[in-house]
Parts: C-alpha cells; structure tokens; sequence
C-alpha cells in the first residue's frame, strides 16, 4: 500500500449530449415552441440542491426551460426509454456506476463529441471552459474513451475516492493505518479477534473502482495504462497477478453480510457497519460523510481516510 491520494481518485462525469441516431433527441421542437433542454442524473450523495440552483440560474440568464430530473435509480429508469430510442440531452452519471449505462454508452458510440465545449466562453465570463479545468484532468480514456483525442465526457467534479474507517476506534485500541498490505492482514487478525472485520463495500461497482486503484498501484501508471487499453500481454503480468492475488486474500476478510448487501437496495447497510465497529474499512467518495449525515454510530465516532 502506498500513501498515494492518485491512485484512488475519481471524478463524477457528465455524459455528452446523447447522439440522435434513433430517433430526434428530446429537445426536438417545432418552430415557435419554447425550447426546453431535458438534463437526467443521479441523485447521490452531493444530494440535488447544487443542480437546482443551477438550473434556475440558467433559465433565468437563457430564457429556456430546463427539464431536471434526478433520481437514485437512474441509471434503470434511463436504460429502457435509451432502448425506446428517447435520449435527454444531458445525462449526469459517472463511468463504472451502479447499473453500467454511461459504460454502455461509450461502448455502443452513444455519446456526442463535445471537444469544442472546452473552447467556449464561460457565461457571464471573458474565460474559456478549459481554463477554468485543473490540468489533465479532460485529458485521458475516463473522457477521451476511445483515443481519439476528442472529448465526449467532460469532468463535473473531482471526488478522492480512498478508504474510510473510524479513526477514534484506531485511536481506541492503539491500532496504526496500515501502510503495507502485509501490515493490512496483521491488522485484519487483530480486528477479527475482536469479532470486527476487516472490510466491506458498498455495491461491486465500489469495488471495481477499488480494484482499478489497487492495479495502479502494483503495475505502475505506464502498464495500467496498457490495461485499460485492453493489452493482452499486459494483462499477463506478474505485477498485475499480484492485485488479483491480493483480492483473493481480502476475500477472506470481508465482513459476512456484504455480499447479500452490496445493491442499491442495501448497500446503506454495508456502510453502516463501520459506523456500527463492526467494519474497519470501506471504499468510497467524500460523499459518504454526508450521504450517511443522519445514521446512528458509535460513540465517538470520527471519519478517517485514507488512499491505497
């Protein structure tokens, strides 16, 4: 393990305006009407008052209308009218989410190129998009998917995404953040001695994001890279079978009722048990401090972070 906030970083996305290879896209209009733009998203742990605020504050600078529509199972309710042929403009979901559309998008070349978005004018401002932009980071396959040097998502936010844990039960029993996978399983013995498991996870697509981190981290950025390239030879390598390996003995330290939890219906539950001490970590995004604001925990409870 390594003290390396980059490995475990991930952006919420905004999926490109959706191409209208079907049918017209929803913001199709006669001559006359009022124009309206249909925006769809996920409602998650940031909640919906940041997108509310915006919209209002687009209509109002416009004159336009805009359809928001932001649900905690959107990913489902987008799948069947995308199979309809009925497309928003905008969807507000990020890639390897809960249900896998955005990933379905890229896959089919559902998505608009939207490359010359970072070359206009911020309203209200004399600056461009890309200015305003942190350097790099429009720049990769998490917006450029297919190489091509054209962007078709553009970065909405940018979440470290890392392990959570209760730092006031560290604190308790004495115990350090391990800081070498082999001081991670010297832990995971001492928690379970004290009937506390070592991990759990919210749904897979966590722990996909997990893994993708972990890969970084025993391969290197240079052959991550050739893996999400789809490198056959890379995928062969002794560094990239140390990260399988290494899930493999997790597996044996994840908290029992996880699996039966890690669904949209459940996956609360999961989190709560490292508010419960039943847990020590668990991926996740600097939303999980507010999405879990309300949940009981244990006395003293304290969030604690930290990377892979």
């Amino acid at each position: 393990m390594k003290k390396l906030l980059t490995l475990s970083l991930a952006g919420l996305l905004a999926v490109g305006a959706i191409g209208c290879s079907k049918k017209e896209a929803a913001t199709s209009q006669k001559e006359g009407e009022e124009t309206t733009l249909h925006i769809s998203g996920l409602d998650g742990g940031y909640g919906t008052k940041g997108w509310e605020a915006v919209v209002k504050a687009f209509e109002e600078k416009e004159g336009v209308k805009v359809d928001l529509r932001l649900e905690k199972n959107i990913a489902d309710t987008l799948r069947s009218e995308v199979q309809a042929g009925t497309y928003p403009d905008l969807v507000y979901l990020s890639v390897g989410s809960k249900g896998g559309l955005t990933d379905t998008m890229i896959a089919e070349k559902m998505l608009t190129d939207i490359t010359s978005v970072l070359d206009e004018k911020v309203l209200g401002e004399d600056t461009k998009v890309k200015d305003k932009l942190i350097d790099g980071i429009y720049e990769g396959l998490a917006t450029e998917p297919y190489a091509d040097g054209k962007l078709y998502l553009a970065p909405i936010n940018y979440s470290p995404c890392g392990l959570f844990y209760n730092a006031n039960l560290f604190k308790e029993k004495g115990w350090s953040v391990p800081t070498t996978w082999d001081e991670m399983w010297e832990l995971g013995d001492k928690a379970k001695a004290e009937g506390i498991s070592l991990f759990t996870y919210p749904t897979t697509g966590y722990f996909d994001a997990f893994f993708s981190a972990l890969l970084n981290e025993t391969a290197g950025p240079e052959v991550y890279a050739k893996l999400m390239t789809y490198n056959v030879d890379a995928w062969k390598l002794p560094e990239v079978k140390k990260a399988f390996e290494i899930v493999g003995k997790l597996a044996q330290y994840v908290e029992p009722t996880t699996v039966a939890n890690a669904n949209g219906d459940n996956f609360k539950k999961n989190q709560q048990l490292v508010l419960d001490n039943k847990a020590l970590f668990v991926p996740n995004g600097t939303w999980l401090p507010g999405e879990m604001a309300e949940a009981p925990r244990a006395e003293g409870f304290k969030w604690g972070f930290t990377a892979l």
